[in-house]
């Protein structure tokens, strides 16, 4: 669920861009949160795609989050966008950029489209929940079936997968594949397991762990609030409250200052104060 709202008497258009217009004359003008967000969804998707593809670094999660928390639909418009905005694809900007394994799962994972129906095929899910547990046994993390079927199942017929997987082998993938803690393919699988399979709780540790640092990591905490307050971002402040038992505004509050916490504040719907 959204935590951006339309007031009951909804102010005139031009009451607006006044309102913009004072705002980026004064400090608010150089914040980056405001200007991912005055743009629409599948641009700012294609921003922060270029940006995370250009500059690629292991550590940086925006591909995957593109690539598995948004809709099939949505994922075709951010492609869209790219097209318009960088006048090229951003696949081919992502097998530029990446290498190795990292190609090897990025590029089918930007360029899929899952079917989105409920149906799953459960004679499926046990065969290849094997396979997966194979592969794992085997440390054969970049095996071209196992990219496969992460890349390109649908999200219902990879939870079935994965529910028959820890059903199977009594334990969840994500623990088996952390066999290396310092390798950072297995890391980026982990994220993208969990984006796919329980998105809530993939983006609350994001924001968890972008505040708690020294020093906070604010890419990613823009990076969050600015491409979920539209979507899911109750949801996540849901489970940041469940899993930290303070509530993310606190968590901002305490952690930023100025325009840019108040910016965070209006758009992860705060209700402290």
């Amino acid at each position: 669920m959204a935590t951006i709202t339309v007031p009951a008497q909804v102010p005139p258009v031009s009451d607006d861009v006044e309102e913009l217009h004072k705002a980026f004359e004064g400090a608010l003008f150089n914040n980056r949160l405001v200007l991912l967000w005055i743009l629409d969804p599948p641009e700012r998707d294609a921003v922060l795609a270029n940006e995370a593809s250009k500059k690629f670094s292991t550590s940086d999660r925006a591909l995957v989050e593109i690539a598995c928390t948004r809709s099939s639909r949505d994922l075709h418009l951010a492609r869209q966008a790219y097209h318009i905005k960088y006048q090229k694809s951003i696949e081919e900007d992502v097998a530029s950029h990446t290498t190795g394994d990292f190609r090897k799962l990025l590029w089918p994972l930007v360029t899929s489209y899952r079917y989105e129906g409920d149906e799953v095929d459960m004679s499926l899910a046990k065969t290849e929940a094997k396979l997966l547990h194979d592969k794992i046994s085997e440390k054969c993390y970049n095996d071209d079936d196992f990219i496969r079927i992460i890349t390109t199942r649908s999200k219902a017929q990879i939870n079935a997968t994965l529910n028959q997987y820890k059903n199977d082998f009594g334990q969840d993938i994500n623990k088996d594949l952390k066999a290396d803690p310092k390798d950072e393919f297995l890391a980026m699988l982990r994220a993208t397991i969990k984006s796919l399979t329980n998105p809530a709780k993939y983006f609350e540790k994001v924001l968890r762990l972008a505040m708690n640092r020294q020093g906070t990591d604010e890419g990613a905490l823009t990076r969050v609030v600015a491409t979920r307050a539209e979507f899911d971002m109750k949801t996540i402040k849901e489970e940041y409250q469940k899993r930290s038992s303070v509530s993310l505004d606190s968590a901002i509050a305490k952690d930023t200052r100025g325009d840019y916490e108040d910016m965070l504040l209006a758009l992860v719907g705060s209700t402290d104060g």
